[in-house]
């Protein structure tokens, strides 16, 4: 048995010389560089950086858009309500606060009342028609903030505009006269 050892040992103690330097290479390479360390921290905080800055556009496209589906939808149920009930119902549209909602012929709120998301807003389109200052365009009754359907179908025609004040991103939304047909629009139409 000790000779085994011993030949296991002698190749070990008959390069001392070649061990040692093995030694140094190994001890070179089982830390970083200070160097390495800051390109490391530098290339994740910039994969961070523009992870948060697609985040934060990706949220406020998805804001805007539900934002005017949101919108979309109350116009509709108020489209369905006056077909069905055979009545007049409108469409409220409060822009300076950011609030919506429908009321029957005698103005009572038949559904509750809808805001738009955070960061959306009822925006001025400067296209040139008349009485788009507060984002809201009516073909009808000029300025009542009021969109009304009938019991036939038919609707105040007009065009209400969505925009995101963080990235200037715009939605329309248009209401068709003869049927009361409402359409978005993911830009200034």
């Amino acid at each position: 048995m000790a000779t085994a050892t011993r030949r296991i040992l002698q190749p070990q103690s008959k390069n001392t010389q070649g061990s040692s330097q093995n030694m140094l290479i190994k001890s070179n390479l089982l830390g970083f560089s200070l160097v390495e360390l800051i390109v490391v921290l530098a290339i994740i905080s910039g994969v961070t950086i523009i992870g948060t800055l697609s985040t934060r556009n990706f949220l406020s496209e998805t804001y805007l858009k539900s934002s005017a589906q949101d919108l979309a939808i109350t116009l509709r149920s108020a489209r369905r309500l006056a077909i069905t009930k055979r009545e007049i119902y409108k469409v409220v549209i409060a822009p300076s606060q950011r609030k919506y909602w429908v009321e029957d012929i005698k103005e009572n709120r038949v559904e509750g009342v809808g805001q738009l998301k955070s960061g959306i807003i009822f925006a001025n389109p400067n296209l040139g028609k008349m009485g788009e200052e507060d984002g809201i365009v009516e073909f009808g009754y000029w300025n009542d903030n009021a969109f009304s359907f009938f019991p036939r179908g038919e609707a105040e025609a007009g065009s209400i505009y969505l925009k995101d004040e963080r990235n200037g991103n715009w939605y329309t939304l248009t209401i068709v006269p003869t049927t009361g047909k409402v359409s978005i629009y993911p830009y200034k139409h």
